[in-house]
């Protein structure tokens, strides 16, 4: 039989920074994937902006995580704040970073994980996120896009999925979202009735 004392978790510095660090990882992978599937939002090259000014700041790297994207033509920072560095006296430091952000010619939205993590909106994302690749022929593609705009500019995913090839036509149709040609309301659970959308170029 296991000693209680050998099976209990590690404690310390050591294993805070470890969960901390498996923290961050997730708030950033449930952030990319909401970046990824959102049809107004697109992904750029991170750099260190946000970064080098948080350690001017002293502020922990383990707080929150940084995604650089383009909102029409405009360049963001998505700051993504853990809850815990959110809460209470943390969040200054987050209004402080914004703002000698903004002397320096930079745009940062201030995002907290407790946003980022709502459901259902959380879990479409990811789903859809892990449907980035699926193939859809050229074919298929010119018979969706025919049947929406027939319809208006959007069909219940049941419809749009039997005109599909393949053994994954659902995830076909999630790769078109990821694309940005289409797109789901993600604040309602994915069902078949759910509602396709075509994105209107803007």
């Amino acid at each position: 039989m296991l000693d209680a004392d050998a099976a209990r978790l590690p404690s310390g510095p050591a294993h805070a920074g470890a969960t901390s660090g498996r923290r961050r990882r997730s708030l950033r992978q449930s952030a990319e994937a909401l970046v990824l599937v959102h049809p107004s939002v697109r992904r750029l090259t991170d750099d260190r902006v946000p970064d080098d000014l948080a350690d001017d700041l002293m502020i922990a790297a383990e707080d929150f995580t940084a995604i650089k994207v383009a909102l029409g033509r405009r360049e963001v920072y998505l700051v993504c704040v853990c809850n815990a560095a959110w809460r209470g006296h943390g969040r200054h430091a987050f209004l402080e970073l914004k703002a000698l952000a903004a002397t320096m010619g930079h745009t940062i939205v201030l995002v907290p994980e407790s946003f980022i993590r709502r459901e259902p909106r959380l879990t479409n994302a990811m789903m859809i996120a892990g449907a980035e690749g699926a193939e859809i022929g050229l074919t298929d593609r010119m018979k969706l896009l025919a049947h929406l705009i027939d319809n208006g500019g959007s069909a219940p995913l049941l419809d749009l999925a039997v005109m599909v090839r393949g053994e994954e036509p659902i995830s076909a149709i999630m790769a078109l979202v990821v694309e940005g040609g289409l797109y789901v309301d993600l604040d309602k659970p994915i069902l078949p009735a759910t509602e396709v959308h075509l994105v209107q170029p803007l």
